[in-house]
């Protein structure tokens, strides 16, 4: 998002709502006529030169604090200012919607069907354009103003500039005899007093999410300068310890107990400070609500159905005749909508990273709604559904069905597996795919371990090559692979048959690269494995080298490799895998590498 954008759509979209004439720019002027009693008003003349850029000659610069733009400011928020505007210029035929919708989703784990019967729907869905002051304060205070588009029957926030840029917003309502669309996040009716504090709510929460760049920049100077002030008096107080430790050891008995006591004070001063310097850096949002735009639009909806072996929904689907796209399924996890969604086995639909643990032994998904029905062996700790857990008639606990009755074998605990005994699932001994250091770890929190993983004879390039050509028991069409952000994973699915078979992902934390993989293999190399990150330039190579192996595990060739990346619960395709760029931050590259060596260190104890 860009900040002079924003204050530019503001200043000169009130202009031209005051009665100004506005100008198409010209070197990133804008040429203005203000009729007269508006120009009194805010104190200038009624020609205006405005520049939301610094440097433009013979133009007035306006930014963040400029008295013409505080003035502003204050009339929106002193007048209502509301409003509200339908979209009539749409064509609602749509043919065939059902095979659109078919191509438009893909659902990994269950098939869409059609419903006998079941008929399109001309339905008035809205948008609500929420007009934000945003405040940044920490050491210093900076303002802006976020337009914030919601979609009411979604309760999620989508695209405004998409709308704006097709439609053309009329003051009448030409589909006055359409009905209102339901909700699908609450029980109410889209315009009860219950509805859009509630709105209100999810906006705020998406606020941090629209500032993007904005934030994340603030953020990392503001750990900068912490980091140096952090510094800067540790040193001093350093010095003055040392100082002072100094003279106590040359002090006699009459002079101790009064530099014991400046030692104690220049402890409790330093630890003071640096509570200064925590709060003066700690960023603070504050959300003003300036104003707020009702757009109406009617809208296609027809229900179709979801299925598969185990579960099935029925759930609406919504046709946008203004930008011509199938809207997406809501995520009854995160509410966000998707194109790619999954069946829950309580019939929920979630996004891949909004599942619960993959059960290990009947591979049934569930969403994080419903993750106390997901437990953990106790003895091997992988996650196993209440359908196929195995509890133990004698001390209560619940284990896999590899692991029944070793859940009270050691003096009533459950069995710890060492070195040269049998081993659960998912922790036998993996080779060195040459993708930098790993360390073995359990699937339910990798990093967490008590050996290190024995290194395996280096393949040459002959032998990896020919290792390479076996044909592994279950082929999969094609590899899904997800980049996600928000999540700080990257997740990969193999497809086959237009269903998920296997899932494996890998997620940067403080001790390293960990990976949790779901798929039939009882003794998976990969489950639980924590790797040693590269550096900024070869991480992403290393990712991709895991990637890949993931295919070949599965006799997928890398052409049959999709790679997508989530941006605003929005999926993206492209040709190549994009690591999130958190993994490449170098302090987070610091903690994972000096993470990775205590852990390596651990498990040689």
């Amino acid at each position: 998002m860009s900040d002079n954008f924003s204050l530019e759509e503001l200043v000169l979209g009130y202009c031209r709502q005051a009665g100004g004439l506005v100008e198409p720019p010209a070197y990133d002027i804008h040429e203005l006529l203000l009729p007269d009693e508006v120009a009194a008003r805010w104190g200038i003349s009624a020609h205006q030169r405005f520049a939301f850029s610094a440097g433009r000659e013979n133009a007035t610069y306006l930014h963040y604090g400029h008295a013409l733009v505080e003035t502003i400011v204050e009339e929106l928020r002193l007048k209502t200012a509301n409003g509200r505007f339908f979209i009539n210029n749409v064509r609602l035929e749509k043919p065939k919607l059902y095979e659109v919708i078919e191509k438009a989703f893909s659902l990994p784990n269950a098939k869409m069907f059609s419903i006998p019967g079941a008929a399109q729907h001309v339905k008035l869905h809205h948008y609500v354009q929420l007009n934000f002051k945003v405040s940044l304060i920490a050491d210093e205070k900076r303002e802006l103003i976020l337009p914030l588009w919601m979609d009411l029957q979604g309760g999620y926030p989508v695209r405004g500039t998409d709308i704006v840029q097709t439609a053309i917003l009329d003051m009448e309502n030409s589909y006055q005899n359409v009905e209102p669309a339901a909700l699908y996040w609450l029980d109410e009716k889209p315009f009860s007093p219950n509805t859009f504090p509630a709105l209100l709510e999810r906006a705020r929460l998406s606020v941090a999410g629209e500032l993007g760049d904005t934030l994340s920049t603030l953020q990392k100077r503001l750990r900068r300068f912490l980091e140096l002030d952090h510094a800067r008096l540790n040193d001093y107080y350093d010095d003055l310890r040392k100082d002072v430790e100094r003279r106590l050891a040359k002090a006699g008995d009459d002079r101790r107990f009064v530099l014991e006591a400046k030692l104690d004070a220049i402890a409790s001063e330093c630890q003071s400070k640096l509570e200064d310097v925590e709060q003066k850096y700690h960023l603070r949002i504050q959300l003003e609500l300036l104003n707020l735009a009702i757009i109406a639009q009617p809208k296609v909806d027809l229900n179709v159905e979801i299925r598969k072996r185990t579960a099935s929904v029925i759930r609406r689907v919504t046709w946008d005749p203004l930008l011509h796209v199938v809207e997406g399924l809501v995520c009854d996890v995160c509410g966000i909508p998707g194109m790619s969604i999954l069946l829950c086995e309580n019939g929920h639909l979630a996004h891949a990273a909004c599942l619960a643990p993959q059960c290990v032994e009947c591979k049934r998904s569930f969403c994080q709604k419903c993750a106390d029905e997901v437990l953990t062996c106790a003895v091997c700790e992988r996650p196993v559904c209440i359908h196929s857990l195995k509890r133990c008639a004698i001390c209560g606990r619940a284990t896999c069905h590899e692991h029944v009755g070793m859940c009270h074998a050691e003096n009533g605990a459950p069995l710890r597996l060492v070195p040269g005994t049998a081993k659960p699932a998912g922790q036998g001994p993996a080779p060195n795919a040459g993708s930098g250091s790993k360390v073995e770890a359990p699937a339910a929190e990798a990093g967490k371990t008590t050996r290190q993983k024995s290194p395996a004879k280096r393949q040459t390039p002959k032998t990896r090559a020919s290792t390479l050509k076996i044909h592994p028991d279950v082929v999969g069409d094609y590899l899904e692979v997800y980049s996600d952000p928000a999540q700080n994973k990257i997740i990969a699915y193999v497809i086959r048959k237009k269903r998920e078979i296997a899932t494996r992902a890998w997620s940067m934390t403080d001790e390293g690269i960990a990976v949790n993989c779901w798929c039939e293999k009882p003794n998976c190399e990969e489950r639980g494995i924590v790797y040693r990150p590269m550096d900024v330039e070869a991480i992403t190579g290393q990712v991709v080298g895991f990637v890949e192996k993931f295919a070949h595990e599965y006799g997928m060739p890398g052409k049959k490799i999709r790679f997508h990346h989530i941006r605003q619960g929005e999926v993206h395709g492209g040709v190549r895998l994009k690591v999130p760029a958190s993994w490449k931050d170098p302090q987070t590259l610091e903690r994972a590498w000096e993470g990775f060596n205590a852990l390596k260190n651990r498990n040689r104890l």
